[in-house]
């Protein structure tokens, strides 16, 4: 069997791609790195932890909690003053940064009384800015929840 030049060139391809897979591979499991002992990375300093800095990374779940609806609501409602006070402080930052979702669940927290006092003007107030959302799910909420508000529910 005669090899011309054209297989010869397609089996220098397929051995040069080939040897690309098997270098990457290598590379990633780290059997290629410049030294076998690489050091590990330093520690990150922390300071003290204080309050202030405590509310500014607050959030509305615990630590490896993804969040959901149901997780605020869980939040919002909980027993714990601490969980609750950290939502409202998560919510109210969101609030602040133009979040209209936060309103929504800022006006369900009045509207319900969860960790505030219950208040129906300001749920009404969190309802009607969270109604301006582009967001039609967020919209279509707050809508609903308003009207229920104003049914007196």
């Amino acid at each position: 069997m005669k090899l011309d030049r054209f297989w010869i060139v397609q089996i220098m391809i397929a051995l040069v791609l080939f040897a690309l897979l098997i270098g990457s591979y290598l590379l990633s499991s780290g059997m290629l790195s410049a030294s076998g002992d690489d050091p590990p990375p330093a520690p990150l300093e922390t300071g003290a932890e204080t309050k202030d800095s405590m509310l500014a990374t607050a959030a509305c779940v615990p630590v490896g909690t993804a969040l959901s609806p149901s997780a605020i609501e869980a939040s919002l409602g909980s027993d714990d003053p601490a969980r609750r006070e950290a939502c409202l402080t998560f919510l109210q930052a969101e609030s602040a940064a133009g979040d209209l979702g936060a309103d929504l669940w800022l006006g369900r927290a009045y509207h319900n009384g969860w960790g505030v006092s219950k208040n129906v003007e300001e749920a009404a107030a969190h309802y009607r800015k969270a109604a301006s959302a582009g967001d039609t799910a967020t919209r279509e909420s707050a809508g609903q929840w308003l009207s229920q508000l104003e049914r007196g529910q």
